[in-house]
């Protein structure tokens, strides 16, 4: 029988206590559990009684790093869990693990690591995101996102980095890396053969999320060249593959789908309710509008491939004459940009008054289509999630009285935002104005963000911000039902 050593790090067994025994009374099978924990204070007389509750458990004390620690808490369990005290785990948990490691490619080896970001149990979307890198900073260290969403994606997505909170593999993967040297975990992975997957289905949640820190690697690291040739990692130029940026290997986006009968029924459902009360004029009749430059990079074009193949979304794109054919190959309302659509500035910084044009291109949609009540701007790449095609979207969790943005870490995120018909010109005519200040004042044009900042603090009452923890979260308001 398959035995699981949960492993976990916490600085006393308090803090510990709710993610243990969740994943005890979770457990289909709880008594091929074993504990072992790695605490910085020495548990009292109380914290050893709750200990002995859980059954077969050791701690070592002060606390130790659980990876290096891991052979002397192992009493030959066959696999190994790696386990933190923000975990909350959903029933059956066990065998979901040991399911989704036999669905991964590759299983005659069997050297293969389940991983990821799991959701906070907040996350509107409750859906794992791969470990991927953000950017090298200038200090030479990598830094770390959560990468692309797997909502409703089958199969196991493969990827190059490796979360250190949450793994889950046959103990030999553990014990080989307490011998390593001190490359971080997923290069010495990478140089042992084996090979880290993301776990598809949230079957673990957490109350709050887990980060995972910057890593330095010398770019003389043998192993940075042939990492860098299967992942886009290049520690000696510093540069990232968007594949690296997603954290996996599927370069297509071509994503395997199963969605739920129940929610296929549902979207359904809402769609003809949706189309009804439009018809009575009791519903928002939105219109979303992106841009489309011949200066676009192919990973933008994957994603909007994937945002045109939404059924349900009014979607008008603009593009570059050289852009405009190809568009039409899978966006049926394409129309040609022109630079008299960008708002008028006597400047020559076509990429930066682009950005800044945002509301001008929406005031030119609505000049050619009159009928919307709101018109909303999405990025080309600001929906990063395989999202189901068929999905009714909520537009009326967006479509208000005023014009909706998120809020990222203070500040604005331009990627998505919507304005109600009557605000569009108003909005349009002050950002020109705003940026002919600057552009007299300073001579240059400002930022994108400093823009809108400066727009949303002269003028309070025309917004409804909403904070997210992340850029591009806003387009979840779509598909989530309020709570």
């Amino acid at each position: 029988m398959d035995r699981i050593l949960i492993l976990m790090s916490a600085p006393d067994f308090l803090d510990a206590q709710t993610a243990l025994y969740s994943a005890k009374e979770n457990a289909s099978n709880p008594a091929v559990l074993s504990f072992g924990v790695m605490l910085e204070n020495e548990p009292d007389e109380e914290s050893q009684a709750l200990m002995s509750a859980l059954g077969n458990i050791q701690f070592l004390c002060p606390e130790t790093d659980a990876w290096r620690s891991m052979p002397e808490l192992w009493q030959g369990e066959s696999h190994v869990l790696m386990a933190h005290p923000a975990m909350r785990f959903t029933a059956g948990w066990d065998k979901a693990l040991f399911k989704a490691l036999r669905a991964c490619p590759d299983t005659d080896d069997g050297a293969n690591v389940l991983t990821g970001c799991l959701p906070v149990r907040e996350d509107p979307l409750d859906a794992v995101c791969p470990v991927g890198a953000d950017a090298f900073t200038v200090d030479g260290e990598l830094t770390f996102r959560h990468g692309t969403p797997l909502k409703y994606t089958t199969g196991m997505e493969r990827g190059p980095f490796l979360h250190p909170d949450f793994a889950f593999a046959s103990a030999g993967f553990f014990r080989q890396m307490a011998e390593g040297n001190e490359d971080p975990l997923f290069l010495q992975a990478f140089g042992s053969g084996w090979r880290l997957y993301t776990l598809s289905d949230p079957i673990i949640r957490l109350v709050w999320d887990m980060p995972v820190l910057p890593c330095r690697i010398s770019p003389e690291n043998p192993l940075c060249e042939d990492f860098a040739k299967v992942f886009g990692v290049d520690f000696r130029t510093g540069s990232l593959s968007a594949q690296s940026r997603r954290g996996m290997v599927n370069e297509e986006l071509n994503f395997r789908l199963k969605v739920p009968l129940r929610v296929r029924l549902q979207e359904r459902l809402r769609l003809w309710k949706q189309q009804r009360r439009q018809a009575a004029g009791k519903a928002p009749q939105p219109l979303c509008v992106t841009l489309c430059t011949s200066d676009m990079p192919a990973e933008t074009l994957r994603w909007l491939k994937r945002l045109a193949s939404l059924r349900n979304l009014p979607l008008l794109a603009y593009a570059d004459p050289m852009q405009l054919r190809r568009m039409t190959d899978f966006l049926p309302n394409v129309m040609e940009f022109k630079p008299r659509y960008m708002m008028d500035v006597p400047v020559d910084a076509p990429q930066l008054l682009q950005k800044l044009s945002k509301a001008a291109i929406l005031a030119k949609a609505r000049d050619r289509e009159l009928t919307h009540s709101h018109y909303i701007w999405l990025d080309a790449d600001c929906v990063q999630v395989p999202y189901y095609p068929g999905a009714a979207f909520r537009f009326d969790q967006v479509c208000t009285d005023r014009i909706m943005m998120a809020m990222v870490n203070g500040e604005p995120d331009p990627s998505m935002f919507c304005v109600p018909d009557k605000l569009i010109l108003t909005l349009a005519r002050e950002m020109e104005a705003r940026c002919l200040t600057f552009l007299n004042q300073r001579g240059d044009l400002p930022m994108e963000a400093d823009l809108w900042k400066l727009i949303i603090r002269e003028h309070p009452e025309w917004f409804q911000l909403v904070v997210y923890p992340v850029r591009q979260q806003l387009f979840t308001r779509l598909t989530t039902d309020p709570e």
